[in-house]
């Protein structure tokens, strides 16, 4: 089997090498690995570096991250369709648990596990698959997106009848498409995690803060629950399913939150 990987750069060098390369160690005999990379512009070597491993580069202007990740997914061959961030990691047996997933859960599309990581690769903590009985209203009733693109593969034909990712949102194309996805049918669950997120402080969540809020706000009004009650039962119940079922990323919340709060203390003046 084909498993295809799409990744969207923009002067992405410095961590490009690790994400080639961690790709490349999960093709296996009986999965190929096509790493596909489209670039909005680079000019650091990104596009160099990537030619050199042999890898498909598609160049040109986009509309934005997913506009870029639509152009290669649409232009490449895997049966499966991954999007891994040029900072991001693929786990080893990763591609293996994604077709073994894919081939005996019979859904569309999978989702697996992550770890977080910082700049350097140190461990900041995991995140389980979430519940494959989430529908789209309990989804954003939980406030955030916790099915991670990095860790999501989708079987071509279920992609296309999507229509891809909707290009006119920038930050949060990817929540609308998993809320999407999830109206149609639920997705194997991956229980062990399959990449690496990379928390640099440079994501785009975290640089248009106020612009990904507003598009949050479009995709819940689409996908509501019919009342308050309702939304804060589902709000509170996955809020409670994640931080029992990820206990090192609630000590690592827990701890942020005392680190912030030591922050905002007054000095004391003696």
């Amino acid at each position: 089997m084909i498993l295809t990987i799409v990744t969207p750069t923009l002067n992405a060098v410095d961590f490009l090498k690790e994400c080639i390369e961690s790709a490349r160690r999960n093709a296996t005999r009986g999965v190929e690995i096509e790493h596909v990379i489209v670039d909005g512009g680079s000019t650091d070597g990104t596009v160099e570096l990537a030619r050199s491993y042999g890898l498909k580069v598609m160049q040109g202007k986009d509309s934005g991250i997913f506009d870029a990740i639509n152009k290669g997914s649409f232009n490449s061959s895997g049966e499966l369709l991954g999007f891994l961030g040029a900072d991001d990691v693929m786990l080893p047996g990763a591609a293996a648990a994604v077709v073994d997933a894919y081939s005996t859960s019979r859904r569309r599309w999978v989702v697996g596990a992550i770890r977080w990581i910082d700049s350097s690769g140190h461990s900041l903590g995991g995140l389980a698959a979430p519940p494959n009985w989430m529908t789209p209203t309990m989804l954003v009733c939980l406030g955030w997106n916790p099915i991670m693109h990095m860790a999501t593969y989708f079987s071509r034909s279920f992609f296309e009848e999507l229509g891809g990712f909707d290009i006119a949102y920038k930050d949060a194309g990817d929540y609308d498409m998993f809320c999407r996805a999830l109206a149609k049918e639920p997705y194997g669950r991956i229980d062990r995690p399959i990449a690496c997120f990379r928390r640099t402080g440079m994501n785009n969540s975290a640089i248009h803060g106020a612009r990904t809020t507003v598009e949050c706000a479009k995709i819940y009004a689409q996908h509501r629950p019919s009342s308050r009650a309702e939304h804060l039962f589902w709000r509170y119940l996955l809020k409670a399913y994640f931080n029992l079922g990820n206990p090192d990323w609630l000590l690592s919340k827990m701890a942020d939150s005392t680190r912030t709060t030591l922050k905002l203390q007054p000095k004391a003046h003696f």
